[in-house]
C-alpha cells in the first residue's frame, strides 16, 4: 500500500542528494573498496560544516552526512565500476554522466521518491543484490533511534544547488515483529 499527501510527486524524478550514500557505501563494501572500520583521513581543508573536519569511519560519515569522505569512496570505485553498479541495481534513472564526485548531488542521477521507498524496503528486507553481510553492515549505519517498540533507520538528503532545490528523508521503520514500513519524504 502506498500513502501520501501528493501521490504526483511519487513518479517525479528528483537528485538522490545524500540519500545516494546508502549506494555508495554498497558499491564500496561489496567491492572492497573501503571497509567498515577504515579511517578516512580529513585532509586539513575548511569543509561546509564543522562536524566534517575529523577523521571518520564510513558509518561516522553517514551520521554526519560527510559528502568528502562519500566522494572520497566513489573516487575509489570509478566511474566505470559505479555506472555498472548503478544500472545492475537499476537506482532511479541510471545516469551517473562523466563527473564521479557530484553526479549525485547535481544530476545527472534522478530518483523517484517512489524508487527510493523501494530501494529503502529492498535494504530492510535484505533483498538487494549485495551480499548479506554488506547489507547489514549499511543498514547498521543508518540507524537513527532504537525504542522498545520499533527501530528507525533513515538518510537524509539535501539539494541545494538544483533547482528545484530538494530534501529527503528516506529508510524505514522496523517493528519487533519484523514489520517493515519504508518511506520517503
Amino acid at each position: 500500500q502506498v500513502y501520501g499527501n501528493d501521490l504526483s510527486r511519487a513518479h517525479t524524478e528528483y537528485i538522490p542528494a545524500s540519500t545516494f550514500k546508502i549506494l555508495n557505501a554498497l558499491i564500496g563494501l561489496q567491492h572492497g573498496k573501503a571497509t567498515t572500520n577504515e579511517i578516512f583521513k580529513w585532509d586539513g581543508k575548511k569543509r561546509s560544516f564543522a562536524a566534517w573536519e575529523k577523521d571518520m569511519t564510513l558509518g561516522q560519515a553517514m551520521q554526519a552526512s560527510a559528502v568528502p569522505v562519500y566522494q572520497e569512496l566513489a573516487r575509489r570505485i570509478g566511474l566505470e565500476l559505479m555506472q555498472q553498479e548503478v544500472q545492475r541495481i537499476r537506482f532511479g534513472n541510471q545516469q551517473i554522466g562523466q563527473h564521479i564526485d557530484n553526479f549525485w548531488l547535481v544530476g545527472p542521477l534522478k530518483i523517484t521518491p517512489e524508487q527510493e521507498v523501494e530501494f529503502a524496503s529492498a535494504l530492510a528486507q535484505e533483498q538487494l543484490a549485495f551480499d548479506p553481510q554488506v547489507q547489514q553492515q549499511v543498514k547498521a549505519m543508518l540507524l537513527l533511534q532504537e525504542r522498545q517498540d520499533y527501530r528507525l533507520y533513515a538518510k537524509s538528503g539535501c539539494g541545494m544547488d538544483v533547482e528545484p532545490q530538494v530534501g529527503w528523508l528516506t529508510g524505514w521503520i522496523e517493528t519487533p515483529q519484523d514489520e517493515i514500513v519504508a518511506f520517503s519524504l
